[in-house]
């Protein structure tokens, strides 16, 4: 018999799931282990670590954890980059209330389903033309042809980002360099790269700001400059940054969600045929492919009080890694969890994945992201009778948190 892991053990799987390119290949294949063996473990980098569901849900939608504050050490990073080097950014993505709830609360009222429901068309029409050159190409990468600049347009018609400058590969790769923040996984030239292009969206979007408060549109960020302006709690640098943050998390994402998605649907061609066959189940295959293959993998939570913890009291400031893309395979609450299937959450009583977060950091923009998918996914579908995969598997980017494909060679036909 096997001997269960000791967290040295756990340490080093975590370790290289994060940091080694091939185990990042297959992360389920440490989920598997970590379940059966260590489901949950105090780490010697200053941390407990989540493998299992109902700890990472609790922990995340507990109001006694949160983001870090002042006064808290950082566990020790995966990556090369020195705690040092990673800046306490004040964002709402980064905030405890009552600042995030604030924060959020301004944020919300110009980003609400019934907003999304408005740009349903708007989205559409977004959509086809990009459909049609893939329709002229027959065989592409369907990363940069469709996963990514469909879903930057939409954020950037969202949030009135003139379509131009989304349609920029420079500034989409600026705002991709701004996620290695949150990588686990950074190095300290990832770190270094992302301050560089900090500098250059935070710029930009000042400049922004100053076009939309002189021109107003329809559009979010001329929603929240009014929100701003009226003498309500939204600092000017608050509007900046949180600009930026909806702009990366507006596309960063649902880019990988649909990429993700894509690779599971050809490696099941049979749940690909059973998709195409009966689209009432594209709602419930949108979150399989969220549970599935999570575009986000990792959360850090931090205890803002002394709070019971896994059997123990730990004091305030106790750091908690959220393994979300381990809690989604966790074969306690999913049957079969390593199976994609198009109908699991079809039926009633599954549980949502922790894909989005949960609790106070429950992702904004999730209504957008399953909404880009449905519409994406069954319009693709409708359009192209065959789409297959051109030469080798593909691969995951150098990205720990967040988990996309480097590219996704195809073959379409209508």
């Amino acid at each position: 018999m096997t001997s269960a892991l000791t967290p040295t053990e756990a340490d080093a799987l975590l370790s290289a799931m994060i940091t080694d390119p091939e185990a990042r290949q297959d992360p389920p294949a440490t989920f598997r282990r970590l379940h059966a063996e260590l489901p949950a473990w105090d780490s010697a980098l200053g941390m407990t670590v989540l493998a299992g569901y109902h700890d990472g849900l609790e922990t995340l939608r507990s109001p006694k954890w949160g983001r870090a504050e002042d006064d808290m050490d950082l566990p020790e990073s995966f990556g090369t980059a020195e705690r040092g080097d990673r800046e306490r950014i004040p964002s709402m993505l980064l905030m405890n209330p009552p600042d995030h709830t604030r924060v959020r609360s301004l944020v919300a009222r110009a980003f609400t389903p019934r907003m999304v429901e408005r740009l349903r068309p708007q989205i559409e029409a977004i959509l086809d033309p990009l459909l049609d050159c893939l329709a002229t190409e027959r065989e592409c990468d369907l990363m940069t042809t469709l996963a990514v600049p469909f879903p930057v347009a939409v954020i950037s018609a969202l949030l009135g980002v003139p379509p131009e400058k989304g349609a920029d590969p420079s500034f989409v790769q600026q705002i991709r360099h701004l996620t290695s923040f949150i990588d686990s996984g950074a190095s300290a030239e990832d770190i270094a790269a992302a301050q560089l292009a900090a500098v250059e969206v935070a710029g930009y979007f000042t400049e922004l700001v100053e076009v939309k408060r002189a021109d107003p549109d329809d559009a979010m960020l001329s929603a929240l400059i009014e929100v701003e302006e009226a003498g309500d709690r939204l600092s000017h640098e608050e509007l900046i940054i949180n600009s930026i943050l909806m702009y990366a998390a507006g596309f960063e994402t649902t880019s990988n969600l649909i990429g993700n998605g894509m690779w599971a649907l050809l490696r099941n061609p049979d749940q690909l045929e059973l998709l195409c066959s009966d689209r009432s189940l594209m709602p419930a295959a949108i979150w399989e492919m969220l549970r599935f293959d999570s575009p986000v993998q990792i959360n850090m939570r931090f205890s803002l009080e002394p709070v019971e913890f896994l059997g123990r009291t730990v004091e305030r400031g106790h750091s908690a890694m959220v393994l979300q893309g381990a809690g989604n395979h966790d074969p306690a609450v999913y049957d079969d969890p390593d199976r994609f299937d198009v109908g699991r959450f079809a039926a009633e009583g599954v549980p949502q994945p922790l894909s989005f977060g949960w609790g106070a950091h429950h992702c904004l923009g999730a209504h957008l992201a399953r909404a880009e998918g449905e519409i994406l996914f069954t319009r693709l579908l409708d359009r192209f009778g065959s789409i297959e995969l051109v030469g080798e598997p593909p691969r995951y980017r150098a990205h720990a948190t967040l988990r996309g494909l480097e590219s996704l060679h195809v073959r379409l036909a209508e």
